[in-house]
């Protein structure tokens, strides 16, 4: 089943740096099964989608890259759906689209691969559009125990909606999605409102996004200072007034810059000034995020405790970013999903980081993490489960916090179609 080992390059840097025991670049039947037949005690597979999260790769582990041979994206003209390999980055999808007049809502970095649609998929237009998930038509792939199986939303058989539903937010630890079909939209103008701005002024724009309309959303950075982003889509004439609305309510605001761009496509969120740490070869990092209802009545307690995480990091390299989500977000479209916290408002992650190959500043930005997340579970006190972290602590309880009561039916997903548990591990 090995294929010889060859130069592997992920964009989070604590894979990229995972003394790998080989690459996998083809999936199929046979592959898994020889795999389950030779497992390794805690050994399972690694899957690279696009190569931003931390446990794409581990020492010691095979790590599945799917960004060789299953980068294939197509486009149907009659149904507006796109048919995209499990390799495929964000990126590459919405150059892809650009040809059509067509978008997806992806998230804040185009670099994630198919994994930010599988886990949820939180992005600057969900409001409108819904979450990633509830976009997907049809996938195919592998379970874990070796067995090909292929789902279309609109054939689907009794017995086949409970896996549909946890592919949709929960497929990483059952199976390997090689190919997704995902309804597309076209593509609109965009309006970013965006800048450095104060506590007090992130106070009331926190107050004021939560009163947005479906179109708007509003997302910011905290770190040595605060830049924010709020994003309007302008579909209809009613809504290029409503900007002029908003725009007089900016203004206030004297450090935002105004512009409207083409497409969604082209506009990269976090521009270079804010010296975000992500990419950096020198450091590793982890990342949670977490989800919970409106700020109403308590932003200058939720201000507070940024302030204090804030001047409690260990590092420059630390950072808590929150961005906002609702309205469309809100439902399930034709079945459920593993995204359980639909009545969720925002989602605000944060970023642990360290220099590699230090473990006493690992030990250090880890616990700030947490403690950061103690002290933010008041107001979100559920997960999104972008990153798997089974190789923390913290994992049974971010799982339990991301499904809640669809634990127990993921577990038997899991003991099912990974009997063999060759997927990472609940």
């Amino acid at each position: 089943m090995i294929e010889n080992k060859k130069p592997f390059n992920a964009l989070n840097q604590n894979s990229n740096d995972a003394d790998i025991k080989d690459l996998i670049y083809e999936v199929n039947a046979n592959k898994i099964k020889e795999f389950g037949k030779n497992l390794l005690k805690d050994e399972y597979l690694c899957i690279c989608s696009g190569g931003t999260t931390s446990s794409c790769a581990k020492s010691n582990h095979i790590t599945v890259d799917l960004r060789k041979n299953y980068t294939q994206i197509s486009y149907d003209k009659k149904t507006g759906i796109a048919i995209i390999g499990g390799g495929v980055l964000m990126r590459d999808l919405l150059n892809f689209l650009e040809k059509f007049n067509r978008m997806f809502p992806i998230g804040l970095s185009k670099l994630p691969g198919v994994g930010y649609i599988l886990t949820g998929g939180i992005s600057p237009l969900s409001k409108r559009y819904g979450l990633a998930i509830d976009n997907l038509v049809n996938a195919k792939g592998f379970f874990g125990n070796g067995n090909f199986f292929s789902f279309d939303i609109n054939n689907l058989k009794r017995n086949e909606i409970p896996i549909w539903e946890g592919i949709k937010g929960a497929a990483p630890f059952f199976s390997i999605i090689t190919e997704l079909g995902i309804q597309t939209f076209e593509s609109f103008p965009i309006q970013v409102f965006e800048g450095f701005v104060n506590d007090k002024e992130l106070k009331e724009l926190i107050t004021i996004s939560e009163k947005l309309p479906k179109n708007f959303s509003f997302q910011f950075i905290f770190s040595d200072k605060i830049y924010i982003y709020i994003v309007g889509e302008l579909r209809t004439e009613i809504e290029k007034t409503l900007a002029k609305k908003y725009f007089s309510i900016f203004q206030r605001f004297p450090s935002l810059r105004n512009k409207i761009y083409k497409n969604f496509n082209q506009i990269n969120f976090f521009p270079r000034e804010l010296n975000i740490f992500e990419l950096n070869a020198n450091l590793h990092s982890e990342v949670i995020s977490l989800l919970g209802k409106t700020l109403k009545g308590y932003e200058s307690e939720f201000i507070k405790e940024l302030i204090e995480i804030n001047s409690a990091k260990p590092n420059k390299a630390c950072y808590v970013a929150m961005q906002q989500l609702g309205d469309k977000s809100m439902f399930e479209n034709k079945y459920s999903s593993y995204f359980i916290h639909r009545d969720s408002c925002w989602k605000p992650w944060i970023f642990a980081s360290w220099e590699k190959k230090n473990n006493d500043d690992k030990n250090v930005a880890i616990s700030w993490m947490n403690d950061s997340w103690n002290r933010l579970k008041r107001f979100f006190p559920y997960i999104h489960l972008a990153q798997l972290h089974n190789h923390l602590n913290s994992h049974q309880d971010e799982l339990k916090l991301a499904f809640g009561d669809k634990l127990d039916n993921l577990k038997d997903l899991k003991r099912i179609y990974d009997p063999a548990n060759i997927l990472p591990p609940l």
